[in-house]
This record gives C-alpha cells, structure tokens and sequence, in this order.
C-alpha cells in the first residue's frame, strides 16, 4: 500500500520543469494518431535513443504498442493550443493541423521547436505506464523557444541572461558596436516590423507622411492643419499644404464644417480601414510564432520603454482638439 498522497506527491513532481512534445504514429488503418506527452528524455547519444510513456489506460495505447515507428514533436512557445488539442479525448485531433507523412507514413507535424523521426527499439512496463524507447534515425530543429510545463501549468522558457554588460556592446574608442546594441536591435526591429506596411503604402502610392496624416483623421475625425502638425512634428514628417491638396485631389480628405479643419471622405475612411486590417494581419504574422506570454512581455516592456523615454509626444487617440468617434 503506498504511503504518498497522489495529489500531492503530482505536486511534488510539477516541481520539475518538462517540455511538452506531441507523439504520433499510425494506426493500423493508415489513420494518424497523436498523444500529447510530457515524458520525452533523452536516454543515450550512440546510439541516438530516446524515450517516453504512456499511461495504460490511454486510448491510443495499442497503437503504439503495435507500431514500429514513431515521432517526436517538441512543441514550440506558440505551440500551446496544439498540446491542448493533442491532449484531449474525443477530437479529431488532425483536422486543421498541416502534416506530412514521414517514414511508414509517419505524422510529422510542419511546426515544431525539434521533431525526431524514431523506430521503437523496446517497451517496457513503468507501474501505470508503458515506457518506450526508439532509436532516432533522423530529427530536424527550428530556432524558436519551446513549450515549457511547470506546477501544472504551461511556462515560458527564457534563456539565461547574457554575461555581457550593457556597455560592452559599444565600444566608443574603436568606433564599433555588437549586434546586442540596445537602440541598434530597437531601430532594426522597427524596420523590419513595419518593412511590409511599406510595400503596401507604395502599391497605394501613398508617401509615409500621407499615410500617419489618414491615420490621424482615421483615429478622431477632423483635424486642423495645425493640430496635424502638433502630433506629426515628432516622426520627422512634417504635414504641408501641398500634402492636403494631394490627398484632396485624391477624394481621400475633404474640407470640414468649420471651414480650417480637415476630414476623411467615405472613400478616405475606406482605405483607412484597408490599411487598418492589412496592418494588423501582418501584425498577427510577426506575432505568430510567440506565445501569448511572450506578446504580452514584449508588450509591456515596450510600454515601459515608452514611459520611460517620453519627452511629450501626444498619443494617438488622446486630443483636446477632437473626440474619438
């Protein structure tokens, strides 16, 4: 008779950090089959074994006590629906999940932190679990950070800080700097990031100091030619009457009731909106590949900065001179 408390003695053992893999195979009607599981470990590098278990009671138990050949997903940290799904009974897990076959028409999902392609070399009873062991014959890696689980919950894995000091990044004297260069990795983030908002700005044939003036009116409404200048002034672009003649003739802004203010027309609000969406779904593809932990980390690491380095420079959606509508 065991003298632990299962419920705590599993606490006990949440303690310890594990990644979280997705093992599949194939049934012995060609369907696929795949099992969230958190007991992968390595076993030996020669010969490349590895293993994991399998609770008796899993439905999917016979199919890999029959099959040959299995893989090992370890999920990456944007992975974490996949492990739910994976991890749940009564689904079909594959619908929707991009795959290919692999060895003996192996599953092997297309996303994944690692993912080793295995033959089953030994099974083993483990107390409640089957324990398997198989020999990897051929694994590939993404450089993207894995899923982690730790005390019951998933987890973020971050990498230990670097021994580099701040300062060492710049070295003045010889006039060099590293690529860990704090404004360095900032500006080149800013430009990569907005990259594809600028393809879609020249299809438009809109100018940068076009498009930040539409979303300006987009964000409140009217705006005067001063009030514009008052809030564009800090990005360097500086609005013109030249500007408003432009996107007048272009029936994208025209005069408001009051005679010295500015507003976008239906065909104005309408390309707003255009660019509004195309700029969040490349938003939405930046961002894939972080979990939701990571996005709100970059989030309020990017706020702080904000904060931190504001010299007055107004928001966006926060005037004096209009209200949202």
């Amino acid at each position: 008779m065991s003298l632990f408390d299962p419920s705590s003695f599993r606490q006990a053992l949440g303690s310890f950090a594990t990644g979280v893999t997705v093992i599949t195979s194939i049934d012995e009607n060609g369907e696929p089959v795949g099992v969230t599981v958190s007991s992968f470990n390595s076993v030996s590098l020669d010969p490349p074994l590895v293993l994991w278990s399998l609770a008796k009671d899993a439905l999917s138990l016979p199919v890999f006590k029959r099959s040959d050949y299995f893989c090992v997903h370890v999920l990456a940290a944007s992975q974490q629906a996949i492990s739910c799904r994976f991890a749940s009974k009564g689904l079909d897990k594959f619908d929707g999940i991009e795959w290919t076959k692999g060895h003996a028409n192996t599953p092997l999902l297309s996303k994944y932190a690692a993912r080793f392609q295995c033959k089953t070399t030994h099974q083993y009873e483990g107390g409640d679990h089957i324990i398997f062991v198989g020999e990897v014959f051929e694994y590939d890696q993404d450089d993207t950070a894995p899923l982690v689980f730790h005390g019951g919950k998933y987890a973020l894995a971050k990498a230990k800080e670097s021994d580099e000091m701040p300062g060492d990044a710049v070295n003045v004297q010889a006039g060099t700097f590293s690529n860990q260069f704090f404004l360095y990795l900032l500006a080149r983030a800013h430009y990569q990031a907005t990259y594809k908002i600028q393809k879609t700005l020249r299809k438009e044939n809109m100018c940068t100091d076009e498009y930040l003036a539409l979303i300006l009116f987009g964000m409140g409404g009217s705006l005067s030619i001063q009030g514009l200048h008052a809030r564009m002034e800090h990005t360097g672009y500086v609005p013109s009457k030249e500007m408003l003649t432009n996107l007048q003739n272009r029936g994208l802004i025209t005069e408001a009731e009051t005679g010295d203010q500015f507003c976008l027309t239906f065909k104005g609000r309408e390309l707003y909106i255009c660019q509004l969406a195309k700029s969040k779904a490349i938003e939405e593809e930046i961002l894939d590949d972080f979990s939701p932990a990571e996005v709100a980390d970059i989030r309020n690491f990017l706020n702080r900065l904000i904060d931190k380095t504001n010299p007055g420079i107004p928001d966006f959606w926060q005037s004096d001179e209009y209200q949202m509508t």
